[in-house]
């Protein structure tokens, strides 16, 4: 096992145990939704607009241990594998032909970041349905693709431009935050926003959108 992946799950385990310890009132559960992703900064290229990282729609699942420090205060160690990335999109690429005429068209392809998710967050009910929450969270990529969905250069020499592939940074982490509201004892509905604290391949930092339901056992 890749010893970033290791010691997310050591972090993991290590935490759960010690809030046992503390022999506080704990749950299980499960959580799925969509998330809206993207990197910052926003342009790859400084003062190139047509250079950039749009925002593109993915999914996360996975379980949660939630454990009761007082009525108000909760801590919630998570473990979840989601699908988030962006879509590169390079605008107004001049091109030339033999006969000297110009044209403009555009490059795009998406990219898709297939990563475990170790958020650890502090809950804080401000009624007793709505909540606040927040902490640090911890990723590992366990696989990256980019697929092109626009290629300018295939319809011109009828070859298709090979999708970058290179050595990536496989370890993230970053700050999330977020407000909740319980239907029930069961169902809540949750809201998060994640920045990356660490630049990944020297040049971009994670920002994720996360929306979806948590079903407590």
């Amino acid at each position: 096992m890749n010893k970033h992946l290791f010691l997310l799950v050591f972090v993991f385990l290590i935490f759960n145990n010690k809030v046992k310890a503390q022999n506080t009132d704990m749950t299980i559960g499960f959580k799925a939704g969509t998330n809206y992703s993207s990197y910052t900064p926003k342009y790859i290229i400084s003062g190139i607009e047509g250079v950039r990282y749009d925002r593109k729609f993915g999914f996360y699942l996975g379980g949660f241990v939630n454990f009761e420090i007082s009525d108000d205060f909760k801590i919630q160690p998570e473990l979840i594998f989601a699908v988030q990335g962006a879509k590169f999109v390079n605008e107004n690429i001049e091109l030339i032909d033999t006969n000297g005429f110009s044209s403009r068209v555009d490059f795009e392809s998406n990219i898709n970041e297939s990563t475990i998710i170790i958020p650890i967050v502090a809950k804080y009910f401000v009624s007793e349905s709505f909540y606040l929450e927040g902490g640090p969270q911890f990723g590992y990529i366990i696989n990256r693709k980019e697929n092109i969905t626009k290629d300018p250069f295939e319809d011109i020499s009828g070859t298709p431009t090979e999708p970058m592939d290179f050595d990536y940074d496989k370890f993230d982490f970053g700050l999330t935050f977020g407000v909740g509201y319980n239907f029930s004892e069961k169902i809540s509905l949750n809201t998060r926003y994640f920045f990356g604290l660490i630049e990944r391949n020297n040049t971009i930092k994670s920002s994720v959108f996360n929306l979806g339901l948590e079903y407590k056992i």
